[in-house]
């Protein structure tokens, strides 16, 4: 009885907060669960057995689903592949049947012009007849600038012959009855010979969707203006376009050819079909596959997709999907153009697809098929799903086994339970001093004093965390270290960057004094940098008393190395400019500063750069520009961008040769030169800022707006536009409004 009233003491003992007392409590707890276990020791053995038969469920199921993953994985590659292949090669053969029609409509025009004494002249309806011209009609159509000028008599025979050309048309028309389309020659002289198929019953439906459309379209509708029409003069041969819209609202693309008279190019034949109607021709040859079906062009563009928005959706204009922020998309996307034929894993919007791409040849596009990866591994994880079910079910019946035993086992632990708490206070003791031990040393060290050592030599647990502790002191105190150096040199190199941009802003000009002008200019710029220093800059300078040169610029780099490489092009291109003074010799002073940044340019960085010198008593304006944005000019509400740059970029090849052009600005004409920092400016979904917005927002500038308040302007867009997305690129502009030559000039 004296015996379990000191056990009983002990217990409540637990209540205290020593270190001995909790160890003391535990130690009889343990011995307890010890005894326990030792006395149930075949149960220990049926459970562990228990336990063994799940986890090797679970790594059967594994197994299994990555051996059926893997099988299905290879074949629905192989699968993906070959209907990739097969079709591509229907697609291409359809659209290529488009070809071969507008091949034979273009013969039909040139025969009909080039033979004129085979045909007699007739005459087809108007397009501004009061009666609706309706689906499956031949029509001829005036534009605006022919019925101005008049239809001279020579013309007026030559359009009676090529009416003719509805033979042709009219019936080769009705094969496309069940499709958005319009098949028609577009003479360079401004009239065109028209068949519009609009599906449902020829003959009913008329071809303009409301009376506004038509009667836009007969006031403005000049065929020699579309893109297709220009793609094919310029092309001089069967091509197809890219993404545009078209007159009656749908997304179109066209395949187009040119025909002749006896005087060489007389116009274009065009086959514009729907993107939507092409999308159904995809989706009936694709049917059964729950994927995304499309195919890009050579140059990168979406020319058809199931996709009706986001990335994938095919949209007027060039998007070069090469270009894309899906690095493996894009990737693939080079694979594409290139013509050949794979299997590829890539993202789109977060989620996992399996690319599937074939070549389309004769139309130098490509096809290709996206399958979501979930798709491919739904049969592994059915598998995987159904071992581990099995298995946990036959682990169910063994633990009931297992239950039933221990039943029996609990009796035998009886006797047993009074041996274990002899030893326990004993062993209390003994565990409890090397804790206590520790426990003061560890106090010790979170003082501060790191150089203390834990003389603590027992073989257990205890010793083995004193070891630790000991090493964990000479590691912190180490760090301490490195990290007071680390933070030392992080502060030296961020006072090095502030420096850099410190002197990258004071190379860059000041603004020259307003009577230097002579009032003949107002002139402003800007730059606001991805970094702390960046590769864009702006320079502006007299060359003589008259003659201004303006330049802009982009590095192909950020940071400290792109503003080293821009100083160093800054400099050649101005003193180049000093040195031959002359705006009639600018392309040799660009030709000269681009020898010069090659012959010592080891990395291989290069610079567009648009620089252009004003005479301010004329208002002439000589330029180049070096793979550079075109600059946007305009006053008032119209506004348009100077053509695109065809000189090569600078710094990459010494021996090259750039063109000087020329344009006169008139008295209150403005002029905004920038970097592909403003336009390419990315919103939160992506979305770039655009040219398009660019010029829209400059229209809709107060008149009078100085150069001052439009770069703001621009500016102030730029950063609605992009909210809360981090600037990824720099941003520099210089603008300027030239207000004719001075009154005592």
């Amino acid at each position: 009885m004296e015996k379990i009233k000191a056990w009983i003491r002990q217990i409540k003992a637990v209540r205290q907060k020593s270190i001995r007392n909790q160890v003391l409590a535990l130690v009889l707890v343990c011995g307890l669960l010890i005894f326990l276990s030792v006395s149930a020791l075949s149960l220990y053995a049926l459970e562990s057995t228990c336990t063994a038969l799940e986890n090797h469920g679970r790594s059967v199921s594994r197994l299994v689903a990555e051996s059926v993953g893997e099988s299905a994985e290879n074949n629905d590659r192989d699968w993906l592949r070959q209907m990739a292949e097969a079709e591509a090669s229907y697609i291409d053969r359809e659209l290529e049947i488009n070809g071969e029609d507008a091949t034979i409509l273009a013969q039909t025009m040139s025969q009909i012009l080039t033979h004129p004494e085979y045909y007699r002249p007739r005459q087809l309806p108007l397009s501004d007849r009061s009666e609706d011209i309706v689906s499956g009609m031949p029509y001829i159509h005036y534009s605006p600038a022919l019925r101005q000028q008049g239809i001279p008599a020579e013309l007026a025979q030559e359009i009676g012959l090529a009416a003719n050309f509805a033979d042709v048309l009219v019936p080769l028309s009705k094969t496309y009855k069940n499709y958005h389309t319009s098949l028609l020659a577009a003479s360079k002289h401004g009239y065109m010979i028209c068949v519009d198929i609009v599906p449902g019953n020829d003959g009913e439906n008329s071809i303009f969707p409301s009376a506004a459309k038509k009667a836009d379209f007969l006031a403005n509708y000049d065929p020699r203006q579309r893109p297709w029409y220009k793609s094919a003069q310029q092309e001089n041969k069967l091509n197809f376009t890219a993404v545009y819209l078209g007159e009656d609202g749908h997304f179109e693309v066209s395949c187009t050819v040119p025909y002749y008279d006896a005087n060489g190019f007389a116009g274009v034949v065009s086959i514009g079909s729907s993107v939507e109607d092409i999308h159904k021709q995809v989706m009936n040859v694709a049917a059964g596959v729950k994927g995304i079906c499309f195919a890009l062009d050579d140059k990168g563009n979406i020319t058809f997709s199931s996709e009706q928005a986001g990335i994938l959706a095919a949209m007027p204009g060039d998007y070069d999907i090469r270009r894309s922020g899906e690095t493996a998309l894009a990737k693939a996307a080079e694979h594409m153009v290139a013509g050949k034929s794979d299997v590829e894993r890539v993202t789109v919007d977060g989620r996992d697809y399996y690319l599937a791409y074939a070549p389309m040849p004769k139309l130098k596009w490509s096809f290709g098929m996206l399958l979501s990866t979930d798709v491919v591994m739904a049969p592994a994880q059915q598998a995987s799903g159904d071992v581990l079910a099995k298995m946990e079910s036959f682990a169910g019946e063994v633990q009931q086994i297992f239950l039933a035993t221990a039943g029996k086992e609990a009796l035998l632990l009886l006797p047993l339970l009074f041996i274990v708490f002899y030893g326990s206070s004993v062993m209390a003791a003994r565990v409890t001093k090397p804790i206590r031990q520790l426990a003061a040393g560890v106090k010790e060290i979170a003082a501060g004093n790191l150089h203390k050592k834990l003389a603590i030599h027992e073989s257990n647990e205890i010793g083995h965390l004193a070891i630790c502790f000991n090493a964990m002191t000479d590691e912190l105190q180490r760090h301490m270290d490195e990290l007071a150096q680390a933070t030392a040199k992080a502060e030296r190199a961020k006072t090095e960057l502030e420096v850099a941009a410190s002197i990258q802003a004071g190379m860059l000009p000041e603004a020259i004094k307003a009577e230097r002008y002579k009032g003949q200019l107002d002139l402003a710029a800007m730059m606001h940098p991805a970094k702390m220093v960046g590769g864009d800059f702006y320079d502006f300078y007299f060359m003589d008393e008259d003659n201004l040169v303006l330049t802009i610029a982009d590095v192909s780099d950020k940071g400290v190395p792109a503003s080293l490489f821009m100083v160093i092009a800054k400099t050649l291109l101005k003193d180049q400019a000093l040195v031959k003074k002359s705006a009639d010799r600018l392309a040799d002073i660009v030709a000269a500063a681009n020898d010069a940044l090659a012959a010592s340019n080891r990395e291989m960085m290069f610079v567009t750069t648009f620089i252009g010198v004003l005479h301010l008593p004329t208002g002439k304006f000589t330029y180049v520009n070096a793979g550079h944005n075109a600059p946007i000019v305009g006053q008032g509400t119209e506004w348009a961008y100077l053509p695109k740059a065809t000189d090569p970029i600078l710094g990459v090849r010494d021996g090259l040769t750039f063109t000087a052009r020329q344009l006169t600005l008139a008295r209150g004409t403005a002029m905004l030169l920038y970097t592909d920092g403003v336009t390419e400016a990315m919103d939160e979904q992506q979305e770039q800022f655009g040219e398009a917005q660019l010029r829209q927002m400059l229209a809709e500038m107060p008149a009078g707006s100085d150069a001052a308040e439009m770069l703001n302007r621009v500016r102030a867009a730029v950063k609605d536009h992009a909210g809360a997305a981090e600037q990824s690129d720099d941003i520099t502009m210089l603008g300027f409004v030239y207000h004719g030559p001075s009154e005592t000039a």
